[in-house]
């Protein structure tokens, strides 16, 4: 069986995180955690199915799933199907948000996270006002 880390995309969700800096966020991960990382995966450009992924699964029988976010996940009702049917006894940890587990329904409630978060406006707290903020968020409690 083995571990493997997936670099996908710059565009994560909210974060824009280059491929070097996914890479250095799932090493430090995999250190904190004494995971020994033995393959590493780079999927296409632009792409949020994992195919590569899945594709090397099949190939290799992998245990563990190291990736940057939950928002690397498919969002898409195929391919979500696809990778909960294809790596359901894989283990997948996510770095940033510092879950991880097995198992169509621990996926499946990732990827609804992932797209209740996407939903949330963000503030752009360089043109907004201290006193706005607290504002928002005194009227959030």
């Amino acid at each position: 069986m083995t571990v493997a880390s997936v670099t996908t995309d710059i565009n994560i969700g909210p974060f824009k995180i280059p491929s070097n800096a996914q890479n250095m966020i799932m090493n430090n991960y995999a250190d904190r955690n004494k995971i020994s990382i033995e393959l590493v995966i780079p999927e296409p450009m632009m792409s949020r199915s994992l195919a590569t992924l899945q594709w090397i699964h099949n190939d290799r029988k992998l245990s563990l799933v190291i990736l940057s976010s939950i928002y690397q996940l498919p969002d898409e009702g195929n391919k979500i199907s696809e990778i909960i049917n294809n790596m359901s006894e894989v283990n997948f940890h996510f770095a940033i948000e510092g879950l991880n587990g097995k198992g169509g329904d621990f996926l499946h409630k990732c990827i609804e996270e992932a797209k209740k978060f996407m939903k949330i406006s963000m503030i752009d707290s360089t043109k907004t006002k201290w006193s706005e903020l607290y504002e928002i968020k005194k009227n959030f409690n």
